[in-house]
């Protein structure tokens, strides 16, 4: 019971820190602010996360399960790999209506990356981890003769790329295409340029 209390404080904390990223940016933003936000003290602040920075980095990986569900599982193997491409654009569509502010949280990541060497490695974990699940789901598609043989981790950072591309809507407002004709207009080019 202690275990899933300490989860759900920490949780807690790490909604509260997103909000306050998102809006203020890592360099403006102070434990103060989390503070306030969250409701908590900063006793208890410190308690979970010694620093900013760690709290920063934890954020990454609650960014990961907090964005996405687990798109590649066991359900997975009763579907082609172009309905799984499917299910995680729509996913990504979902998340871009109610949680877009994960958007703004991502740019932020790609931006201290390239100034801060811990936040580059951990960063750089989870886009090994997204690009090994399409390597999965290209992999299947490849096995179960959908796909063509090809480049699977080219054809993965591809894939990738075209769900990047919706904080190109995030970060400029996007009005002449709607993000859903571009994701599933995106996600249909690939599928029919990698089909058999």
């Amino acid at each position: 019971m202690m275990i899933k209390d300490k989860n759900k404080r920490k949780n807690q904390i790490l909604e509260a820190a997103f909000k306050v990223f998102v809006n203020k940016g890592y360099s403006r933003t102070t434990m103060d602010d989390i503070v306030n936000s969250s409701g908590f003290s900063k006793g208890a602040l410190y308690h979970y996360y010694k620093s900013k920075k760690d709290l920063f980095l934890s954020l990454i990986d609650h960014w990961e399960t907090y964005t996405f569900e687990n798109f590649y599982n066991k359900e997975s193997k009763q579907s082609s790999a172009s309905e799984i491409l499917r299910h995680f654009g729509q996913n990504v569509l979902k998340t871009l209506e109610n949680k877009k502010h994960a958007y703004i949280a991502e740019v932020e990541f790609w931006s201290l990356s390239n100034y801060d060497k811990d936040i580059k490695k951990r960063s750089q974990h989870l886009y090994d981890k997204l690009l090994n699940l399409f390597e999965k789901v290209v992999h299947k598609g490849i096995k179960e003769g959908e796909f063509k043989k090809l480049d699977i981790r080219k054809t993965s950072m591809l894939i990738l790329a075209i769900f990047q591309g919706v904080n190109w809507f995030v970060v400029f407002n996007e009005k002449s295409i709607s993000p859903k004709s571009y994701i599933e207009d995106s996600i249909e080019l690939i599928i029919k340029s990698i089909s058999k």
